[in-house]
């Protein structure tokens, strides 16, 4: 059985903040440099825990600046000013032992919720995996795909919390 927990960073151990870090970059999908003091700076963190406390999952809502969100927004050649959209679905991470089994749906569902009233952004690789996480909660894709200078592309995905009156 696998069990979730959602804590701000101030409340994680140290321990804790480095699994956290080791899983994010196990995924290979994010800028080593500076990576932690980014994970101390979020506003929410997911752990999702094996029965035997071995990490598989994690995700992160995050508040960025203004100038990294410009920057995206520029970069997908966005449709939609970037200040309309302040917080940040990121580090959704599955460890390779239980990819497979629709646990990022499951990250993003939980996380989503201490976002309930707010337009949310995510980047996310342009592949096929993606789509599933976003139309489960609501994302819709803007702009264009825009190369992430890791040898990949990636798409711009939004989350009107307009769209969810009635969110819980």
């Amino acid at each position: 059985m696998l069990t979730s927990s959602i804590s701000s960073p101030s409340e994680c151990t140290a321990q804790a903040l480095a699994d956290f870090e080791k899983l994010v970059l196990e995924g290979g999908a994010v800028d080593p440099q500076g990576l932690m003091q980014r994970i101390r700076n979020a506003f929410r963190l997911l752990f999702l825990r094996a029965s035997d406390g071995q990490l598989v999952g994690v995700g992160a809502l995050k508040h960025p600046g203004p100038g990294y969100r410009n920057r995206v927004f520029a970069d997908a050649r966005a449709t939609t000013p970037s200040d309309g959209y302040r917080v940040e679905l990121g580090w959704v991470v599955v460890a390779k032992s239980h990819q497979g089994q629709r646990l990022s749906t499951r990250i993003v569902g939980e996380l989503i919720t201490f976002a309930k009233n707010e337009n949310v952004f995510a980047t996310s690789r342009a592949d096929k995996r993606a789509p599933r996480f976003a139309s489960d909660h609501g994302f819709k894709v803007n702009g264009k795909p825009y190369p992430s200078g890791r040898g990949y592309d990636l798409v711009l995905y939004l989350r009107n919390a307009a769209r969810f009156p009635d969110a819980k």
